[in-house]
């Protein structure tokens, strides 16, 4: 007796691999079978390529590798003692989520995190214990995003997502050490079965609605008045932490502002509903993928958005269809190693309890998050849109959010920004000298240029505060950072004794000039405490001097003559 795994390609004749309980090998047969069910194109709509899901596996694992080594160059900045946010503060920014990052504050052990997630990383783009490999980087990942939340925007967001949804996914099917050690023992290293080319699960549905869900909620966002008058790209344009080249030259043609404007929100509400047409699903599967590239490259042309482009082409490409690798000759279909013999033999049997509490785990707990992330980003547009009854939602049910990190904010740029914000961290040293310390030039009365000498560790706190604001706690945090750092790296007669953290606001969009700043607030002030009481003492000091020769001088004669 033989069973196979379907390979349904509409009214075509269907092929099916099976394995032959004797000898093991996989031999192909030919089923006449025409007529595709509605499992079937549930399976279309939902299944993922393996060979996809392998090149998204290791894009994403090397994503994750070039986060951990950049994470070692802000070590110390941004996750110990020695940064601007400790970990009392960073409990009290995020006091609804737990970090391993807060075991030690010390700048050795956040290294030693940073680079445990590197090596976990090359386990995952390897394809060893692929499913631990990604529980463990999205732990180290949600780990690292509470012990900072200030630093992240939404790519970090839709990478600590990928990787969630990730777990409930056998990525390493193909191309990895999982699936040669698999064929080497007969048995395979993933469960579930269907067809060599495809896999279709709950997991596989859910990063598929997760992606969409990022498109609509952007969307909705969208639905302002700065976006139906065609006016909300010119002022995201014209912000400084985000503006390059490619968009101050689009700025020269206002109707191509607008066009650009009006046509975003329809192409992300509509667009993602092609992915789940049945008929003709690879073809019009592949032409999605390829504009959403395209897409997202020319928003990386146009504006800064750091790593958001990137992680949104590595999310694009579980969809992309077998067509796409059946093009190839070299790139052959994968054997699948599990029979239905032996999926069989796990629902019965001692390992039968197993099987089951593998089902709940791959499968009921993606299905019951994902009604729980379209809850949580309808809630999130309702806020954005000025309704109350968010506001009545318990805590306990939000709380849930932060603790797995599933919370999240698609809404790019749904409200831009009205105003243009430079910071400037203004020291006075003891001559008197006024220094900007964070571009390491001396302080003018005009106004620096927000393009020019920006920290790239900065960067992301500034869009954070463009988009988000800030508090006069965590002002008062950075400020003394930023004049410690400067103390620790100059000599004694540059040292900075005064210092504030000024605002700079300047309006932008139709019909206002650039260059026009309005106001400077002071966000934050800072002492020295050692230097002002070395002064006390001095005055102290020269008043009694002056006292004593007062009385030795000639209005206090000692000898009278």
């Amino acid at each position: 007796m033989t069973n196979g795994l379907r390979n349904t390609v509409g009214e075509r004749p269907i092929q099916y691999r099976v394995v032959s309980p004797l000898s093991g090998d996989f031999v192909v047969r030919t089923d006449s079978h025409t007529s595709p069910g509605m499992k079937t194109r549930i399976e279309r709509v939902f299944g993922c390529d393996v060979r996809s899901l392998a090149i998204f596996r290791i894009a994403l694992s090397c994503l994750v590798f070039y986060v951990a080594v950049d994470l070692l160059q802000h070590a110390e900045e941004f996750y110990s003692e020695l940064g601007f946010l400790n970990a009392t503060l960073a409990k009290q920014v995020s006091p609804d989520s737990f970090s391993l990052n807060y075991l030690s504050d010390t700048v050795v052990f956040q290294k030693s995190i940073f680079i445990a997630l590197a090596l976990v990383a090359v386990l995952l783009g390897i394809g060893w214990f692929s499913r631990v490999a990604a529980f463990v980087c999205w732990i180290l990942v949600v780990s690292v995003h509470v012990r900072n939340p200030l630093v992240l925007y939404s790519a970090d967001t839709l990478l600590r997502v990928l990787l969630f949804w990730s777990m409930f996914i056998p990525l390493g099917r193909t191309w990895s050490v999982d699936s040669w050690l698999g064929r080497r023992r007969r048995v395979g290293s993933e469960d579930g079965i269907g067809s060599p080319d495809d896999i279709c699960s709950v997991g596989t549905a859910c990063l598929i609605l997760q992606i969409c869900i990022m498109y609509w909620t952007s969307g909705f966002a969208k639905l302002t008045e700065t976006w139906f008058d065609g006016t909300a790209i010119e002022y995201v344009l014209r912000l400084d932490a985000y503006s390059r080249p490619l968009g101050q030259w689009i700025l020269n043609y206002p109707m191509l502002v607008e066009g650009i404007t009006r046509v975003t929100p329809v192409v992300e509400l509509l667009v993602p509903l092609l992915l789940f047409l049945p008929f003709w699903t690879e073809r019009i599967r592949l032409g999605v993928v390829a504009f959403f590239l395209c897409f997202h490259v020319g928003i990386d042309l146009s504006l800064d958005v750091g790593k958001f482009g990137i992680v949104c082409v590595i999310a694009w490409l579980p969809f992309v269809p077998s067509i796409f690798w059946n093009y190839f000759g070299r790139l052959k279909r994968p054997e699948s190693c599990l029979t239905n013999e032996q999926v069989r033999a796990e629902k019965q049997g001692s390992r039968r309890f197993l099987f089951w509490v593998k089902r709940v785990v791959t499968d009921g707990v993606p299905l019951v998050l994902i009604f729980y992330v379209v809850f949580w980003n309808c809630a999130g547009l309702n806020a954005l849109q000025g309704k109350m009854w968010h506001r009545k939602i318990s805590p306990e049910v939000l709380r849930l959010g932060w603790a797995t990190m599933l919370a999240q904010n698609f809404q790019m740029f749904g409200d831009p920004p009205r105003r243009n914000m430079v910071y400037v961290f203004n020291g006075r040293m003891l001559d008197g000298t006024q220094m900007d310390m964070m571009r390491d030039q001396p302080a003018t009365v005009q106004m620096p240029s927000g393009k020019k000498n920006m920290d790239p560790g900065w960067k992301k706190l500034h869009r954070h505060f463009l988009s988000f604001g800030g508090e006069p706690r965590l002002y008062e945090a950075l400020l003394d950072y930023y004049t410690r750092k400067w103390n620790q790296s100059h000599s004694e007669a540059e040292q900075v004794i005064e210092s504030r953290l000024e605002c700079y606001y300047e309006r932008i969009g139709p019909g206002v000039m650039p260059g026009a700043f309005v106001d400077i607030s002071n966000l934050a002030v800072w002492n020295n405490p050692t230097i002002l009481k070395r002064s006390d003492e001095d005055l102290s000091q020269e008043f009694d001097n002056l006292l004593k020769r007062l009385e030795n001088g000639p209005l206090f004669p000692s000898d009278l003559e």
